[in-house]
């Protein structure tokens, strides 16, 4: 098998990201940028990691110098990924191992001897995570960091083909695990145990389809996903799990998604356990409709606040249902489940071909029901493509009850 079949973003398109990077502190005028968000890290590098209390920050400068801080746990992981990049600056251990020194001071210190000092950095210091306590690298270096967060991500605002191609990859498998978890959803089934047998099954299948192209990122989750919220908890648009059977008369509000060379999917349905009654299909049909002015509504030379306030007129114009809006319309992901920008009235990002959006509008009826379809949608050319292709009319969503 070649390089080139594993489902996996290439070394030769990181190169490219930093390269691009590398223009942008030109553009900017700055010197050099330090990186700090595993996210972050991943896209300009391709290597791949569990974020913990141990500070791991990438140094690019100007005239395209690499430079990884890592804890010496992980540079022998850091070779194994990226054997094209230079050895990493380590330190031995967080807090300091016995070294007497911050990790945070060794990066300070190899920034002190570059003799540059027009920094930039999308975090002002390590992220605190995991019990992580460390000074402010302004604060090391005794003069100013600018704030480069969205240097890096506004490049990955728009996708590559290879990015589409795996987010696509993955929103078949997404798919897919919604199938087997509808399959199994019956009247008194607990929504816990058949939202984690099914993302199993469907994780197991799609190992065994892809085999050795499938390549993981990451030491949680699965591959592919599925799960569901049930009854008057559906109108929590974020509700928790509970531990009671599913009813006869519930209605259901399902999310899935796939993980393919690190890029997510998103896939929500709402369902209904038995014959729908005419307050579900009319909260049905006005969800169904919001969508489908979202979707029709993202396409290039927009901004998202205008997409979001196509959608928002819909639902107070035609529906006369404001008072059940919750959120916006949707929001960017690839790498993470939600990235920059968002389908909201107050983001004026331009919408360009290569973004991936989802499209969400929901209806929150209190004490009844919330009511949600999520779609992953790329922009195209000319307007945009659904890449979750799973059924959305009611008829395909009733669970026999």
């Amino acid at each position: 098998m070649t390089g080139a079949d594993r489902l996996e973003i290439s070394r030769a398109e990181h190169a490219q990201r930093r390269e691009q990077l590398v223009q942008v502190l030109h553009d900017a005028e700055l010197d050099v940028i330090c990186v700090f968000g595993p996210v972050r890290v991943a896209y300009l590098t391709g290597f791949y990691f569990a974020a913990t209390e141990r500070p791991i920050g990438l140094v690019l400068t100007g005239g395209g110098d690499l430079t990884m801080l890592l804890p010496e746990i992980e540079a022998e992981h850091y070779a194994h990924q990226c054997p094209e990049l230079p050895a990493p600056l380590t330190y031995p251990e967080y807090p300091g191992g016995g070294s007497g020194r911050h990790p945070l001071t060794v990066l300070a210190d190899h920034l002190r001897r570059s003799g540059l000092k027009r920094i930039a950095a999308d975090v002002d210091g390590y992220e605190h995570r995991w019990g992580y306590r460390g000074p402010a690298l302004s604060a090391l270096l005794g003069w100013p960091v600018a704030d480069g967060l969205t240097l890096v991500d506004d490049l990955r605002m728009v996708k590559s083909p290879a990015e589409i191609a795996l987010i696509r990859e993955a929103c078949a498998w997404g798919d897919h695990a919604h199938r087997m978890m509808q399959d199994a959803i019956a009247p008194g089934v607990n929504e816990l145990v058949v939202s984690h047998e099914s993302s199993l099954r469907a994780t197991r299948e799609m190992l065994a389809a892809l085999g050795e192209r499938y390549v993981p990122k990451t030491r949680e989750g699965l591959p592919a996903n599925a799960m569901f919220i049930s009854g008057a908890n559906t109108a929590h648009p974020h509700g928790l799990h509970q531990s009671v059977g599913v009813q006869p008369g519930d209605v259901l509000v399902t999310g899935a998604y796939g993980v393919v060379g690190g890029y997510e999917s998103e896939l929500e349905r709402t369902m209904h356990v038995g014959a729908p009654t005419p307050d579900f299909e009319r909260y049905f049909a006005a969800m169904l409709g919001a969508q489908d002015v979202g979707l029709a509504a993202l396409r290039p030379g927009r901004t998202c606040a205008e997409v979001e306030a196509e959608v928002r007129g819909y639902i107070e114009d035609t529906l006369d249902m404001t008072r059940l809006i919750r959120h916006h319309t949707g929001h960017a992901f690839g790498l993470e489940g939600h990235e920059h920008p968002f389908l909201d009235l107050d983001d004026h990002t331009v919408i360009e071909p290569g973004m991936i959006f989802s499209i969400e509008p929901g209806l929150y009826v209190p004490g009844l029901a919330g009511f949600r379809h999520s779609d992953t949608v790329v922009v195209t050319d000319s307007g945009s493509e659904r890449l979750s292709l799973y059924p959305r009319e009611l008829a395909a969503l009733l669970i026999p009850g």
